[in-house]
């Protein structure tokens, strides 16, 4: 029988995965070597099911064993993680001023995403102070890749047989999804090589209208979109200004981007 968490997130949850993490948490400034007794006693975890948690992440290079396998202190491995989670923060701090012009400028909203499974996870979003937007966007949020303009600029930037391959996972983990919204994705990636930028003019969202395109597609993929009322982006001349903000937001974000990848 599933349990209440389960049921609250409608979906199976990886317990030990869950209690994995329990365990990293335990350890931070202070308390960087701990016993299997010491994080026991920290997360209401059993003992063994503790030491067998320290083991695996041991062999998995997140923890590291004293001599005496007595106490652990975290491994190269979740520093890694850290660091890569840093990067993604300087990136998005480094776009906020470019995204809150281009937001302000066209009286809605300018984001940052990247692809989270078969979605695309927002990692920055400023808002001009009169935008009128109907929609719950905010940094954490996620949207389909294949019913969404940012969805569509990162489908865009890709090469053909990678993205494939990604439309092929979009339709697998929704089936309905991808069928009303195939036609229009397909267009929009077939309309990027000729504008340069992915338009995306009432589709999903009645009122409301995107402009986007891909910030980089190797190793990690970004997108930089605009989404403001259908009514300010009306003609095409409006449209174009607003890809040409964004062309150039990543133009000086690329640089970023190029560097975070070779460090």
């Amino acid at each position: 029988m599933a349990s209440q968490a389960e049921k609250k997130q409608g979906q199976p949850l990886v317990t030990g995965l869950l209690r994995g993490l329990q365990v990293l948490r335990c350890f931070d400034h202070g308390r960087e070597r701990l016993g299997s007794s010491e994080i026991a006693r920290m997360t209401g975890l059993p003992q063994p099911t503790v030491w067998r948690l320290c083991k695996t992440l041991e062999h998995g290079g997140y923890l590291t064993a004293d001599p005496d396998g007595a106490r652990f202190r975290p491994g190269l491995s979740i520093l890694t993680l850290g660091y890569s989670a840093l990067d993604t923060l300087e990136l998005a701090e480094l776009a906020r001023p470019l995204l809150e012009d281009i937001a302000q400028r066209f009286k809605g909203a300018a984001s940052l995403s990247t692809r989270e499974g078969t979605s695309m996870l927002y990692l920055q979003r400023c808002e001009a102070k009169e935008a009128f937007l109907k929609l719950n966007v905010r940094v954490g949020s996620e949207v389909p890749i294949v019913s969404s303009g940012t969805g569509w600029a990162y489908l865009a930037g890709l090469a053909p047989a990678e993205r494939q391959q990604v439309m092929q996972e979009c339709r697998k983990a929704d089936p309905a999804l991808y069928r009303n919204a195939e036609k229009p994705a397909l267009a929009a990636i077939a309309d990027f090589k000729r504008a340069g930028f992915v338009t995306n003019i009432d589709t999903f969202f009645p009122g409301l209208s995107t402009v986007s395109l891909p910030l980089a597609s190797s190793p990690v993929p970004y997108v930089l979109i605009c989404t403001s009322a259908s009514t300010v982006f009306a003609n095409d001349a409006v449209r174009k200004e607003a890809g040409q903000a964004l062309i150039a937001a990543a133009n000086q974000l690329r640089p970023v981007v190029e560097r975070l990848a070779r460090e």
